[in-house]
This record gives structure tokens, sequence and C-alpha cells, in this order.
């Protein structure tokens, strides 16, 4: 309840901390520029938050409809095939994913995700504070490590790094949610903004985001009985994203993010289970932290850290050439 909003925090301080040195080498007053920076950082979570809520309630208030809608739609499924021979209706009677238990459980995640965006007035302080340290708080740290330290390198490449796949996610994102509003819009499903929203935000989920922001609008296409605009949202999503996460992305993050597939779900279900929801967010830079400040610092977890590496850059050469004898000694 209060690590998750504080990494969030200093993740969000992260990306927004260019600001503040922007503006200062424009010759503005540092306590002008904090104070701007964290107006458009406070604006930013606070258009955010509403527009979650507005999904979320919004969603909720689809959930009657949508279980009337998926019943219906069950009954036909199965007299469809009762026509062809194939009874199904014993199994639909003892399955698990009835209508009404789909209903509730996407209101119980609803429920805890709500929860979680409660503590955005605490990230908000979290921000304000942790932005006016920005400015004296390398100074420090060069003085507390030194400045020629391995440590202090690793945490600057992690920083480098984070702020890069933020900047380089969000502009992703937006482009996805812009391109996700004109397919739905186009093919007339019911509340396209919402769902272009969500894609937006399902961007910095790796690996299920994509296949978490199809579900609603796929749904909804479901239930128009139209095939058409089911093969459209279907195909669209997945050109559009795959584009973008396979093709833009991996182009633009030449280094640093370089995560496996495979290590990349894993971190969504660790960090996940560890943080809530938060921590689904927040699954790639905090891997990305533990890989890059703790085990890159130390011989004997240099191997590890190679794993964690979908190629690995040039300079970790040393670093290859001792998976062998760890392996080995292992």
């Amino acid at each position: 309840g209060v690590t998750a909003p504080i990494l969030l925090g200093l993740v969000a301080v992260i990306g927004a901390s260019p600001l503040v040195g922007m503006l200062t080498k424009r010759r503005v007053p540092p306590i002008l520029a904090y104070i701007a920076s964290l107006l458009v950082i406070v604006i930013v979570i606070v258009a955010l938050l509403f527009l979650m809520s507005y999904m979320i309630f919004l969603t909720r208030d689809l959930l009657p409809q949508i279980q009337d809608q998926l019943a219906t739609l069950q009954q036909d499924f199965v007299e469809t095939l009762a026509g062809w021979g194939i009874d199904i209706s014993g199994v639909i009677e003892e399955q698990i994913l009835k209508p009404e238990n789909v209903v509730g459980w996407v209101s119980s995640a609803l429920s805890a995700l709500y929860g979680a965006l409660k503590s955005v007035s605490l990230i908000v302080f979290i921000v304000a504070y942790m932005l006016v340290e920005v400015s004296g708080f390398r100074k420090r740290f060069y003085q507390a490590i030194g400045e020629d330290r391995p440590a202090l390198q690793r945490w600057l490449t992690w920083t480098r790094d984070t702020r890069s796949y933020l900047w380089i996610t969000t502009v992703l994102a937006v482009v996805v949610g812009i391109l996700n509003f004109a397919l739905l819009w186009a093919l007339g499903v019911p509340h396209p903004f919402t769902w272009a929203f969500l894609s937006f935000v399902m961007s910095y989920i790796p690996n299920v985001g994509f296949l978490i922001a199809l579900v609603p609008p796929l749904t909804l296409a479901i239930l128009q009985r139209s095939w058409g605009m089911v093969i459209g949202v279907f195909v669209g999503y997945l050109v559009i994203n795959f584009v973008a996460d396979n093709i833009f992305k991996p182009r633009f993050l030449k280094t640093g993010m370089d995560l496996p597939a495979a290590v990349s779900f894993l971190s969504l279900l660790i960090w996940g289970f560890v943080l809530g929801p938060i921590g689904a967010l927040l699954a790639v830079p905090m891997t990305m932290m533990v890989r890059t400040v703790l085990l890159e610092g130390s011989p004997e977890t240099e191997p590890l850290a190679l794993l964690l590496r979908s190629g690995g850059p040039g300079g970790h050469a040393r670093t290859r050439r001792r998976v062998w004898g760890w392996f080995r000694r292992g």
C-alpha cells in the first residue's frame, strides 16, 4: 500500500525531471521551473485519474446489459450446436465461464483498480517532494558514493533507460490510442474513446496489455452480431499493436530495455503480485532496475543479468565469457 505509490512516484519523477532542467537552462528561476513542472505532472495525473474513473463507471453501467446479452448469445450458441447434433448443454451448466461469473470477476477487478487509483493524492505529494530534490540529489549522490563509482554509473544507466522507455512508450501509446479510436469509430463500436484510452493505458503493460485492451471492444462487437465488425476489431488491433510493439518500439529502444518476452511476462506476474495493479504498470522499469542496479553489480550475479537480456549489448562481453563458468559452478 505504501511501496507501490512511492515507486510509481519515483518513476514519474524520472520521466518528468528533464522538464526542470530544460526550464532552468532557459534561465527560468528554479522555483518557477519546479512549480511549472509540478503543475504539468499534477494535471496529467488528475486527467488520467478522471479518464480511468469514467472508464470504470461506464464499464460498470454496461455490465448488466452485457450479462443479459451474453446469456442470450450463449443460448443461441448451444441451440446452433444442437442443430448440428452436438449437445453441450450439460457442459454449459457446469462451466465456470457463465455470464454472471464473468461479470462478477470484471466487477471485482474494476473495484480493485479503482481502489488503487484512490492513492493518487499520495502519489502527487510523493512526486512533489521528490521533484524538489532533483537539482541537489545528484550532487549529494556524487558526494556519497563517488562520481567514478560503478554503482553510480549503474543508477544513472537505469534512470536514462527508464526515461527513454517512458517517453517512447508514451508517444507510441498515444499513436496507438488514436489509431484504435479511428478504427473503432469507423466500425461503429460503442464508446470508441473509452476503449481507445484503455489501449493507451494498457500499452505500459508488457505482453498481455494488448489482450486486455482488446477484450471490451471485441466483446461489444460480438454482442452486436456483426462478424464484419468482429473481424475488423480483431485484425485492426492485432496489426496496430503488432507494428507498434514489435517494429517501432524495438527500433527506438535499441538499448536498455531488451527484456525477453518470457522475462517481461514473468515480471508482470511477479510485480503485479507484489505491488498490486500498480505493479503491472511498473513491471518493466522495476525489472530493469533489478537487472542493472543489483545483478550487474556483482561478478557472481552478472550471468543472471545477462539471462534477463534479449541480446545483450556489446559492453557485456565480459559477462558472456563468464556464463559457462557460472553454470559449471552451479
